[in-house]
This record gives structure tokens, C-alpha cells and sequence, in this order.
């Protein structure tokens, strides 16, 4: 008969007494501490504990909800996370976590020829990885286009088909917006995107011809030493969204307004969305700030719903926007549609499509037309067509990020306002 070893006995005793003194002080813990609402790492809300009815019970929904509730709520949860998200950064990135892209066939052949270089910038000394589907450079993160022609025409076309809607002298414009990553790629990096600006090229080579086109990513260029798109989020500043606007207002014959004398405010503290999805320290210790400029002509503006006609009035920015949302101070979001109507009784009304790029870009456009009404693709279900003759809009400007314009989601959503 055989016996075991008191010694190990002994450590089999030490590992049960601890499991058992470690299950209880977390089901303890996990009872009695108070509960979090909101995951500021993950801004998001934590899951509830759920309400119990019948019907939950039997489909099995009422358990579910129950182990969502318990998953996020054990005990020091943010920090268990800060520390894994810390462990994993120090582990570096895996090959597996990097997609090469194919450079773009065809395009660049038909491409005009223009005095500011737009390829990739000579190699340096820095490095980057990847996390999480984001190219972290430098202390920035960036996000990689990828978008193929097939579905630049596909938004092509759709853009076309606005330009027929039998409104008499409506003028239809296109701004792409290019990636940040276009002004900082080197080298080293050049094939982990496609050229951004073959890519828009394409786009208007397949729009109809009065169709007017904003070069946008040529203006954006020449200030790609200046603070123009954010470190940590994926979208650009308002001093990037600037140089777009005066892109546009060359296209449009407008003046564009002069920012040397127009007061802002700015929003320290900024960590965005590429901050969240990759939780990386270098990006943590390089945060954004958010300015908006503070306009002196006067404006109303007015939130409006799917009814035609029916406007509140509300403010243009959302001053209480503060952290991982302040972003959303330009235009208070996005909201399915505001107007904003000026004193500039000139008779330029233009209606903008956009998604949430554009909200950092609306503003500018009050220093130009006597009504602007801004449309976001993704949330708006009212008659477009209708709302735009109810409102007297001329002018119509579809602007969407490079990502955008070639994405499916977005192209059937635009293409869904003409319903």
C-alpha cells in the first residue's frame, strides 16, 4: 500500500486552504464593494445585475446577463486590466497582427501631377508596431487605409446619382479627407497602406464632371508639420478640418475666414479612441487637446428630427463634453441633423453629408453661408430630397474620410437618402 509524502500533503493542504481563502474574500469582496456604473479605461457601461422575469428565466437570457453582470463587476477590475494591458505592451506585437497591403494598380498612372511630394517620407530612425489593427509611431496612432477602386467607384456612383435629383441649380461637391498616416508613412512603413491620394483620385475620375472636386489632401499637405490630426484619436483637429475649409472655399469661390483673430477654447486632456483600442503607454503620455473656435457672426442653430420643418433651437458646440468624449463638443455630436442660419444674407444654402468628421469642419461654413444644414449619413431617416427643397438648399457637400468612402455601410447609407 502506498503512502504519500507528508511534504506533499502538506503543500496540497496549502494550495486548498489558499484556493478556498481566495474564492471567499472575492465572492466577499465582489458582494460588498461598491459597484462601478461606467469603465472609464473602456468607456463603456458595465452590465447590471439583471431584473428577473419569466420569460428571461426560460430562454436562458436571465443566466447570461447574470455572468455579464459578475464579469465585469469583480473585484479591482480597471486595474487588472491597466496591468494586463501594461504586461501585453511589454510582450511587443506579433507578425500575425500586420497586414501588408498591395500597392494600388492602375491609378497612379492617371494621376495629376502637383509640386507637393506625396509619397512616403525618408526613413529615419523611428520604429513602430502594431496593435490591434493600429500603426503606433512616434508616439501617435494611426490607422491604415486599405480601400480598394472597386468600391471608390461604387461611392462614385452614389455621389452621382445626388446629382440628378431635378433640384434646379443645386451644385454638388465631393471632399475626401485623407488618413493621417498619409503625411508621416517613411519608408520603412510605405506598404503598410495604400497611397491615399490615388485613391481620391479614382473617386473623382468616376464622378460626373460638374460634380466639383475639393483637393483637400494637397492644402492638408502643406501643413503636415502643424497640429492637424490628433495623436491617440482617429480624427483630425479642427486646425486640420481648417485647411480642408479653405481647400473648399477655393473650390466654392468663397473667402475663407482668417483665424488669426478668432478666439477658441481648447479642451486639455484628450486621450481618443486609438488610445482605448490599444491601451499603449507611450500613447497614454502624449494626450490631445481639442480647440474650437469661437466665431463672432451671429448664428442660430437648431437640432431638427425626421419631421420636416420642425426645428430646436440649441447651441453649436457641446461645452460639456469633457475626457475620452471631447471630441464631441463640435456640433454636440452626432446628432442626425441641425441648421445653423447666419446673418450672411448672400442666398448660398448649402446641406453637408457627412459623418463624424465632419463635425469638426460644419463650423467654418458659417462664416460663408446664410444657412447651413449638416446631415449625418449614418443616423438621418427623414426625407432627404424633401428637406432639402423645404429648406431652399443650392448647394450640397458630401465630405467623408478616405475610410468612409470606401466602406460599404457608408456608401448604402448615403445612397439610402434617397428614399
Amino acid at each position: 500500500m502506498s503512502t504519500t509524502n507528508p511534504s506533499i500533503r502538506r503543500l496540497q493542504v496549502i494550495n486548498t486552504t489558499v484556493f478556498v481563502v481566495l474564492l471567499v474574500a472575492g465572492g466577499l469582496a465582489s458582494s460588498f464593494l461598491k459597484k462601478a456604473n461606467v469603465s472609464t479605461l473602456e468607456q463603456r457601461k458595465l452590465q447590471q445585475f439583471p431584473v428577473f422575469t419569466d420569460s428571461t428565466l426560460w430562454n436562458g437570457e436571465y443566466f447570461k446577463q447574470i455572468e455579464l453582470y459578475y464579469a465585469d463587476n469583480f473585484p479591482m477590475r480597471e486595474k487588472w486590466i491597466s496591468f494586463s494591458d501594461a504586461f501585453k505592451n511589454n510582450l511587443g506585437f506579433q507578425s500575425s497582427e500586420i497586414k501588408i497591403y498591395d500597392p494600388v494598380h492602375g491609378a497612379e498612372d492617371n494621376l495629376v501631377k502637383d509640386t507637393i511630394p506625396d509619397g512616403p517620407l525618408p526613413d529615419d530612425s523611428a520604429t513602430g508596431q502594431i496593435k490591434k489593427r493600429v500603426f503606433v509611431f512616434k508616439k501617435r496612432a494611426f490607422e491604415m487605409f486599405g480601400g480598394g477602386p472597386g468600391l471608390g467607384k461604387a461611392y462614385a456612383d452614389v455621389i452621382n446619382s445626388f446629382n440628378h435629383l431635378g433640384i434646379p441649380n443645386l451644385q454638388v461637391y465631393n471632399l475626401i479627407i485623407p488618413v493621417a498616416l498619409d503625411f508621416e508613412i517613411t519608408q520603412k512603413y510605405a506598404k503598410l497602406q495604400k497611397p491615399n491620394r490615388a485613391a481620391i483620385e479614382n473617386i473623382y475620375n468616376n464622378e460626373d464632371p460638374n460634380i466639383k472636386k475639393v483637393w483637400a489632401i494637397d492644402e492638408i499637405r502643406k501643413h503636415s508639420d502643424e497640429y492637424i490630426y490628433f495623436n491617440t484619436d482617429h480624427h483630425w483637429t479642427s486646425l486640420g478640418a481648417y485647411y480642408a475649409y479653405r481647400a473648399f472655399c477655393a473650390t466654392a469661390d468663397l473667402t475663407p475666414v482668417s483665424l488669426d483673430t478668432v478666439p477658441s477654447k481648447t479642451k486639455p486632456a484628450f486621450l481618443g479612441s486609438l488610445y482605448r483600442l490599444t491601451k499603449d503607454p507611450d500613447l497614454e503620455g502624449n494626450p490631445d487637446s481639442v480647440k474650437y473656435y469661437l466665431f463672432r457672426d451671429s448664428l442660430n442653430f437648431y437640432i431638427g428630427s425626421t419631421a420636416i420643418g420642425y426645428w430646436v433651437k440649441s447651441k453649436m458646440y457641446g461645452e460639456g463634453a469633457s475626457g475620452a468624449n471631447s471630441y464631441s463638443v463640435f456640433l454636440q455630436g452626432d446628432l442626425p441633423i441641425v441648421k445653423m442660419e447666419t446673418q450672411h444674407k448672400n442666398g448660398r444654402k448649402i446641406a453637408m453629408v457627412k459623418e463624424s468628421y465632419g463635425n469638426a469642419f460644419a463650423p467654418f461654413l458659417i462664416n460663408n453661408y446664410e444657412k447651413v444644414v449638416v446631415v449625418d449619413q449614418r443616423y438621418y431617416t427623414g426625407n432627404f430630397i424633401e428637406m432639402l427643397k423645404a429648406e431652399g438648399i443650392n448647394e450640397l457637400l458630401f465630405i467623408n474620410n478616405i475610410f468612409a468612402a470606401h466602406t460599404p455601410y457608408h456608401i448604402d447609407k448615403i445612397k439610402g437618402l434617397k428614399k
